[in-house]
């Protein structure tokens, strides 16, 4: 499932963003998130941002890479220890620029956009051809996210679609 992680335009529903092509769903991103966040970046939410904006992802993992790992196709990729593995910057494209208001792409299906002053986070998700807003997360919610406030975000797409299968 393709994620886009990114940051609102001031005061406006335009965003810049990068994809995330696995393991987009909250159950996996915002627990990696939250990780980065309060681990590597010390809960500097400004600079997490920035190295998520620097280039695409293949997938977001709070981990240390092992040599063995980070050995393989070292020109296509770019293993950022604690964030997760990346498209090398010489392959990497420029950030997505998009707004919530527009038709979202087949291929996406989840999007995690921080307040532009890098307040709240917001989670959105796809479906039926357009995004919906699934959660705000305050500074103080996400500096104390629980794992059940992750599976209730992820739970609230089920939900919409079984409302409007049931309609």
């Amino acid at each position: 499932m393709r994620a886009l992680v990114g940051q609102f335009a001031p005061e406006s529903r335009w965003y810049r963003a990068r994809p995330v092509e696995l393991e987009g769903q909250p159950s996996w991103t915002l627990g990696q998130l939250r990780v980065m966040w309060d681990g590597r970046f010390e809960r500097n939410t400004a600079r997490l941002v920035q190295v998520l904006l620097r280039r695409d992802w293949s997938v977001l993992a709070a981990n240390g890479w092992p040599a063995q790992v980070t050995e393989h196709n070292p020109c296509e990729w770019r293993y950022v220890s604690g964030v997760g593995r990346g498209v090398h910057e010489a392959r990497c494209g420029r950030a997505l620029v998009g707004e919530v208001g527009e038709t979202p792409a087949a291929d996406e299906r989840w999007a995690y956009l921080w307040e532009h002053g890098l307040g709240a986070l917001h989670v959105y998700a796809a479906h039926r051809g357009r995004w919906h807003h699934l959660a705000t997360l305050p500074p103080e919610v996400w500096a104390g996210l629980r794992p059940q406030l992750v599976v209730d975000v992820e739970a609230r797409l089920c939900w919409l679609e079984r409302g409007e299968a049931a309609a």
